[in-house]
């Protein structure tokens, strides 16, 4: 297992109305979660924030890759050790949008978009600041054991996640969040720990699991060809970047086994387009 390097994109088995699909295999081959990340250059990080899209931005990622997740999860891709999945409507809320991500090993990424503005939560099983074996005295952060500083200066504005069971905020290794009028993404005042991180360059896991929202159509139709045989063509998985229809046509250039009619539920919760 190379450095521990696991990066299965995917997300979520579980949500209200499911869309649970799947395309990172085995972590130790070439189509599974260190193929794909190693496709991403200069991935965010929490000490990078800069380096995430905005809000907007963030969202039509997210629903691109929830797309993309379901096209392709077929007999090939059939496995449930990961999922990606966006949800349009969280709960029937108005204005509240998820991006779930869970990986085997209980690795996971969390997304909320809310009026208010938007939470970024992870949970890397393997970093050291994780609450559950973290080797450091934990603090009382918003009636959650964290990592010291994880929550201070969290917005009452988007204290609303923190109260979402489904979110699990308190395993997590790391936590951003950006009001809907900050110019910036933010974290707690952090001390990181004074050891070497246990995989990738970040301590609380935050550059692997964020990796899938820096991916583009050109690195995710070149990981299609070259993991998964796939015949694709950038500008037809682009298509998918930019929000266009889905089509029939469009579904079998992008060498798809499944039919339109396949995809209409699980692309009316994430809330893309589809041709009638």
């Amino acid at each position: 297992m190379k450095n521990h390097i696991i990066f299965k994109l995917g997300v979520l088995a579980a949500l209200t109305a499911v869309v649970g699909c799947s395309y990172l295999n085995d972590p130790e081959t070439e189509d599974g979660r260190l193929a794909f990340a190693n496709l991403v250059k200069d991935p965010p990080n929490t000490q990078k924030l800069e380096r995430l899209p905005s809000i907007d931005q963030l969202v039509n990622i997210s629903k691109s890759l929830a797309a993309l997740d379901c096209i392709y999860e077929d007999r090939f891709h059939n496995d449930r050790d990961a999922d990606v999945k966006f949800t349009e409507h969280w709960q029937d809320r108005e204005g509240e949008k998820v991006l779930q991500l869970e990986w085997e090993g209980n690795d996971s990424l969390v997304i909320w978009f809310s009026p208010g503005g938007c939470v970024i939560k992870g949970h890397d099983e393997e970093s050291v600041m994780n609450p559950v074996v973290a080797p450091f005295d934990l603090q009382e952060q918003e009636g959650k054991k964290l990592y010291p500083g994880l929550l201070k200066g969290f917005p009452h504005q988007l204290k609303g996640f923190l109260k979402e069971p489904d979110f699990s905020s308190e395993n997590a290794t790391f936590v951003i969040w950006r009001k809907v009028d900050d110019d910036s993404w933010h974290i707690g005042p952090i001390t990181w720990p004074n050891r070497r991180p246990n995989r990738f360059k970040s301590h609380d896991g935050s550059d692997d699991l964020l990796s899938p929202l820096a991916v583009d159509a050109k690195a995710y139709a070149n990981w299609l060809k070259k993991a998964k045989n796939r015949k694709v063509n950038f500008e037809d998985v682009e298509k998918i970047f930019k929000h266009e229809p889905l089509t029939a046509e469009l579904l079998k250039r992008l060498d798809s086994h499944k039919k339109l009619a396949d995809l209409k539920e699980e692309f009316k919760t994430i809330g893309y387009p589809i041709a009638e």
